[in-house]
Parts: C-alpha cells; sequence; structure tokens
C-alpha cells in the first residue's frame, strides 16, 4: 500500500473507531466492527485492492461520523477475501430496492484523475446499455 494510501486508511480507521461507541444500535456497532476488521484485513498488495478499501472505509467513516449506518454495512461482510467494487456493490443494493433496474456487474472508469494539488476529481463510466456517466467533485479545501 502507497504511503498516502495507507495513511488515509489508518486515518479512517482510527475515526471510525473513536466514534463508532456512538451508534445508537448495538446491532449497528457491531456490524461496524465486522466491517472494520474485514476491511483491515484485506490485502493491499496492489492499488486496485487499496483503493478499495479506502473507498469501503471512507464511506463507513461518513455513516459512523452521522451515527446511522446503510448500504452494505448492516449486513455482514462478505466472507471472501476480495469485495466487489463500492459502485458495484451500491448499484446492486439499488436494484433489490427497485425491481426494474439491472443488475450492476463489474464497473470500470474509462477516465479517472485527481488533481495534483487534490482539489479536483473527475471519473467517467461507460453505462452498459449506452452513454457515460460522469462525476466531478471539487473543494478549495482538498478531497480526502
Amino acid at each position: 500500500m502507497g504511503t498516502k494510501d495507507g495513511a488515509e486508511f489508518k486515518h479512517a480507521l482510527r475515526d471510525i473507531a473513536q466514534h463508532a461507541h456512538t451508534l445508537d444500535s448495538a446491532f449497528d456497532r457491531v456490524r461496524c466492527v465486522e466491517w472494520a476488521r474485514k476491511l483491515a484485513s484485506l490485502s493491499d498488495e496492489d492499488l486496485e485492492a487499496c483503493k478499495l478499501k479506502n473507498e469501503y472505509a471512507q464511506l463507513l467513516r461518513i455513516q459512523v461520523r452521522n451515527n446511522f449506518l446503510h448500504g452494505p454495512f448492516v449486513s455482514p461482510p462478505p466472507d471472501t477475501s476480495r469485495l466487489c467494487t463500492l459502485s458495484e456493490c451500491l448499484g446492486n443494493l439499488m436494484a433489490k430496492q427497485i425491481p426494474y433496474l439491472p443488475k450492476v456487474g463489474p464497473v470500470s472508469p474509462i477516465l479517472f484523475h485527481k488533481s495534483p494539488d487534490g482539489r479536483a476529481y473527475v471519473s467517467a463510466k461507460q453505462i452498459p446499455s449506452g452513454g457515460v456517466f460522469c462525476y466531478m467533485a471539487v473543494s478549495p479545501d482538498g478531497l480526502k
């Protein structure tokens, strides 16, 4: 794991640990610990695995700080040594809630760029049935 990715992941886990006890539900506290352990146990051998761990950790961190778990974190983490991408996971959760949406397969970006100063991010992904989904974020303080 790169130094920056490792530090970001450790910082997110520390923040999760500091706020997990404030979750109202004992069920949520258990799920939070299970997911934190799962993420910490995943391999950090390659850059993609590091990014994946960080994506899940950052989403869990946001949810714990807002005192509410939802999405993938209301269920136990999978027993496998690999997680699907966060976009695929969230897409499939939405497809379960909205029956007419198709199930999402692996999604790989056709464009992914973060500015050198960390203040802008853009990602574009191809939509299987045609078209492109674009996401752009800009922050004066930098994106973490």
